[in-house]
């Protein structure tokens, strides 16, 4: 804490510590503490000045009917109860802090610190250790939580003082409760019955279940202790533990989980996986918890198992013979390991659902509940409620896992819905890819400008003097698929006086509307990327901007950042320039229009698609028909040749099927199926590409330790088995030296006699990929900069910044790079690299949550029909076999 240098009244004070070094030693410290008068209240309604220089958006606020002051024991097992919507006002003080802090988990520090920094909540940390009238001494033999007590206490005490009796406090306790003098002390149950019963029961359902996981002492004979701390940083020095992401194998839950080892860290295959085999050796390790393995004897290494299981059923660890046969190994032996410690729990709210013959007479209450994801053990949970939700799809959290207990500890949270319904399954998507999309806020709004028909928008005068003007010198237009609202990116081309071709890729201006540190900055670095599901997307940024103003729909004047290109007539790079620009897109193409276009469309199939030539006539309309059909026959000529370079430097063309849902009961089966490719959707693809490489060079030469690039890493050799094996059975080979020579083994890979083939195989490579992704050029070496699919040295995403927030800081930091009035510090390495996993990891959600709202529809789709329906019968191609199974390939 800064103490400020004012006329004030100063008590000084030492603090006795008792801390352990780096030996694991006990030492004790002495640290000096200084105690004054204005300490910030951190209310609105102080009537003193101990708040000067604190927002008015950062302090409790006015509106609510009464404070709450939680002491350290609510505060840390009831956090959950505190997070809820309803409840505002809430005063943490700093004791409260340091009892979560040190006595829970690292993860429940960091839900504190997110609680607290939600502007929506008002929430505060008050130090009430460093104010001289608030401080509680320790009394000698007093024990640490009824001090802990007594100084939130004297806290809420305080806190009426302070504020002259303007609002009621209530300090919130665990075990008992009344009024004394000017505080209201209630325990949390009779806090929640008094003023929550009537307007929310899910609060009382909460904390029943919370106070049920607190009490929970079930016991059952399990698993190993994990060894010290200090024990497992030695082995992680010399090698003999490793540590990693526990991945479950979702194919085989119940026995399979693989600890990734990082490429440094491998000498026998190139950075590969450590095998977990069985429930024993993962103990108590849950998906996506940071885990120290240590390595078992050569002699008990296993390979992976060639049997699928989609379930966890089998939970005894005692197996049949016949169970026995179907796990054995395909005789690939890997390295093999069990846990040994958790450095880190990445428990977080699962979506669960109760077992078919769950009974609601269990003892206790206590039920088991089955997790949507199956790679998550069975949870259980005390509950008075099986016969109510036994239909619902309900959120838990795991609490515990004791070490003789065969399933974690949790509680019950609240029901999404019933099982089944579309708004329930929606829900249980989200939350499993940890996707939070509430309502952009009226202050974050407040922040935007407005465009009504009495308050238009309208381009600034200092703007039109900062930027380039191409309204009137440069035909700009955009090709999207129908019905785009979100228009990131125009194009231009057009011939020059020296005989060279002019390229340019304008993308809308978000930088100019979303500022640095603002409430609509915060929220889009907090999703990070809009989420498209089947029906539905939630955009990252308010529709103000996203459908209206960063939009670079035809017909209006937009701020955007272009980067042009001067070419030669043998395509290549004469000139390059970076800058702010204002355009005007003069048309609004779709992919299917432009194509046509591009085929040798009549004039009246342009005219009758294009709204923007519909008021013409005349010499005038031919003059614009034949001005638009030569910059799109030029631009797909432009991209074939950028293509033709990349693929030339071993460029990868990979395969995927795509779902495409119509949402209508009117549509055919074959509306289900992937549409023709058409050439545009490459045209537009490589000027995107050809644009993020030229912005990904520029800042990295400006900002070599700390530009935000997108790198894709090499495949790991063992990925590539079900290729080449494929490959082999059709008598083909693959070579998977480097990019440039598999991309030549698979435009090998044909059949004449079966066009199946090739698809297939190109969607085997799409599979043994690495995921590309986002990183700062401080945290990884030169050589390790490249975009192995791309075949590029060098690329970063600019092209979409109303979608994701990556592009959004490379605008920043591309205009830092080529506008010296351009004022805005850029985050180093550090900061960087955390928010490039930030990004990731939002970036890896939408993804699945796609894939998963897909897979919901096609479920709804076919759900219902008859097995003998045309759409329910599709040839496939079997690529795996499996001892109890078959993986098949469906290539619609």
């Amino acid at each position: 804490m800064v103490i400020e240098n004012r006329a004030e009244s100063l008590d000084k004070d030492n603090r006795y510590l008792r801390l352990k070094n780096s030996q694991g030693k006990s030492v004790s410290i002495v640290r000096e503490v200084y105690r004054r008068e204005n300490i910030p209240c951190q209310s609105s309604l102080c009537l003193g000045d101990c708040n000067v220089g604190i927002d008015d958006f950062d302090l409790l606020p006015s509106n609510v009917t009464h404070y709450i002051i939680p002491d350290c024991q609510v505060a840390r097992e009831y956090l959950e109860v505190f997070e809820a919507p309803e409840i505002h006002g809430i005063i943490f003080t700093q004791t409260a802090e340091h009892c979560i802090q040190y006595e829970g988990s690292k993860n429940h520090h960091n839900r504190f610190k997110r609680l607290v920094k939600d502007k929506t909540k008002g929430a505060v940390i008050f130090h009430n250790e460093f104010q001289k009238y608030a401080y509680c001494e320790r009394e000698s033999g007093e024990s640490n939580s009824a001090w802990q007590s007594r100084s939130t206490f004297k806290a809420a005490e305080w806190f009426f003082n302070h504020l002259a009796g303007q609002l009621p406090v209530v300090m919130i306790i665990a075990e008992y409760g009344s009024k004394i003098i000017n505080v209201h002390v209630m325990k949390l149950g009779e806090y929640l019955q008094t003023f929550w019963k009537q307007a929310n029961t899910s609060l009382m359902d909460l904390f029943e279940s919370l106070t049920a996981s607190v009490q929970s002492k079930t016991k059952k004979k399990g698993y190993s202790g994990y060894l010290p701390t200090d024990v497992l940083e030695a082995g992680l020095k010399t090698g003999r533990y490793i540590q990693g992401h526990m991945n479950v194998n979702k194919s085989n839950a119940s026995e399979e989980a693989f600890v990734r080892r990082k490429r440094e860290e491998s000498k026998e295959d190139s950075g590969s996986d450590i095998l977990i085999h069985g429930m024993s050796s993962r103990n108590r390790a849950v998906h996506g918890d940071v885990v120290v393995v240590e390595f078992l004897p050569r002699s008990e290494w296993k390979g992976r198992s060639n049997v699928i299981k989609e379930t966890t059923e089998s939970t005894s660890e005692s197996k049949s013979s016949k169970d026995e046969e179907e796990s054995e190994d395909n005789g690939d032996i890997m390295p093999t390991g069990y846990v040994v410690g958790i450095t880190q729990r990445n428990w977080r709210e699962y979506v669960a659902a109760f077992a078919q013959d769950e009974k609601t007479g269990q003892k206790g209450g206590k039920v088991l509940v089955i997790p949507w994801d199956y790679r998550i053990p069975k949870i259980r949970i005390s509950t008075r409620q099986v016969e109510k939700l036994k239909d619902d799809r309900i959120i838990v959290r795991i609490d515990s896992w004791d070490i003789d207990s065969q399933y974690p500890n949790g509680h019950f949270i609240r029901s999404l819905g019933k099982i089944g319904e579309l708004e329930t399954e929606i829900s249980a998507i989200l939350i499993e890819n940890n996707i939070s999309v509430p309502p952009f806020s009226d202050a974050q709004m407040k922040e935007l400008p407005v465009d009504t028909p009495d308050n238009p928008w309208k381009i600034e005068d200092v703007e039109l003097k900062k930027r380039r003007d191409l309204r009137d010198s440069h035909l700009i237009f955009s090709i999207d698929p129908k019905g785009c609202e979100d228009v990131d990116d125009t194009l231009s081309v057009r011939h020059l006086e020296n005989g060279n071709i002019e390229l340019g890729v304008h993308i809308a201006d978000v930088t100019h509307f979303v500022k640095p540190g603002s409430l609509t900055d915060q929220e889009a670095k907090k999703r990070s990327t809009t989420v498209y599901l089947a029906d539905r997307r939630y955009d990252m940024l308010p529709g103000i901007l996203s459908a209206n103003l960063c939009s670079l729909i035809s017909g209006v004047d937009r701020y955007a950042v272009s980067v042009i290109w001067e070419l030669d007539s043998k395509y290549e790079v004469v000139d390059v320039w970076y800058g702010k620009t204002i355009i005007r897109s003069q048309y609004k193409l779709f992919y299917e229009l432009a194509q046509l276009v591009h085929d040798g469309a009549s004039q009246a199939e342009i005219v009758d698609n294009v709204p923007e030539l519909q008021d013409l006539s005349g010499e005038q309309l031919v003059t614009k028909i034949d001005e638009l059909v030569l910059a799109v026959n030029q631009l797909m000529t432009i991209a074939r040749q950028l293509k033709r370079k990349r693929v030339r430097g071993g460029a990868l063309e990979l395969e995927s099927v795509e779902v495409q849902v119509q949402l209508s009961e009117t549509k055919s089966v074959e509306d289900l199926t992937p549409k023709d490719h058409m050439e545009i959707h490459d045209t537009i693809a490589e000027c995107m590409i050809f644009a993020n490489h030229w912005v990904a060079k520029k800042i990295a030469e400006s900002f070599s330790q700390c530009a935000l690039l997108r790198h894709h890493p090499l495949p790991r050799d063992n990925q590539f088995g079900n290729l080449k094996s494929c490959a082999e059975v059709k008598g083909f080979s693959v070579d998977i030296n480097s990019n440039k020579t598999l991309a030549e083994s698979l435009d090998k890979c044909v059949d004449p006699a079966d066009g199946i083939v090739n698809k297939l195989l190109r969607t085997l490579a799409t599979q043994a990929m690495s995921n590309a992704a986002y990183f700062s050029t401080g945290s990884l070496p030169n050589d390790q900069f490249f975009h192995y699919g791309l075949a590029l040295d060098l690329y970063t995403h600019f092209t979409s910044p109303i979608r994701r927030f990556a592009d959004v800081i490379v605008h920043r930091q591309l205009m830092a790079a080529v506008e010296a009035a351009y004022k805005l510090e850029i985050p180093g390495n550090k900061e960087l690299s955390e928010l490039s996993d930030h990004i990731n990891q939002k970036h890896r959600a939408s993804q699945y949550a796609q894939r998963d709202s897909q897979e919901l529809f096609q479920c709804l789709y076919f759900k219902g029909r008859d097995s003998n329906d045309e759409c329910c019968i599709v040839d496939a191609v079997i690529f795996q076999l499996r001892n109890n199974g078959v993986y098949v390939f469906i290539p619609r």
